[in-house]
């Protein structure tokens, strides 16, 4: 079951390895994620932007499969496959 936006879910985000700018793009991502994922209108090349800047924040993809692990544990969300799809399907 996917997690509701409205849910409060906690996340272990190493906050010493981001600045609050950092953490602020991490979280922006995955609240435009959880919407698309929830079925609510969403800007699809906003989603595919933030989920650029996301990868960039993260700049590791040893954070990247981390995190992206972590995301889906909490929400049931796979990160990189919707996002594959999303962007293979503009």
């Amino acid at each position: 079951m996917k997690a509701k936006l409205e849910e409060k879910i906690s996340f272990d985000i190493d906050f010493n390895s981001f600045t609050t700018d950092e953490i602020i793009k991490i979280f922006d991502f995955y609240s435009a994620i959880s919407l698309y994922a929830d079925g609510k209108k969403t800007n699809i090349p906003d989603l595919i932007n933030k989920y650029h800047i996301y990868r960039n924040t993260l700049n590791s993809i040893a954070f990247e499969k981390r995190y992206n692990n972590m995301f889906e544990k909490k929400t049931g969300i796979k990160i990189y496959q919707t996002m594959r799809d999303l962007e293979q399907n503009k």
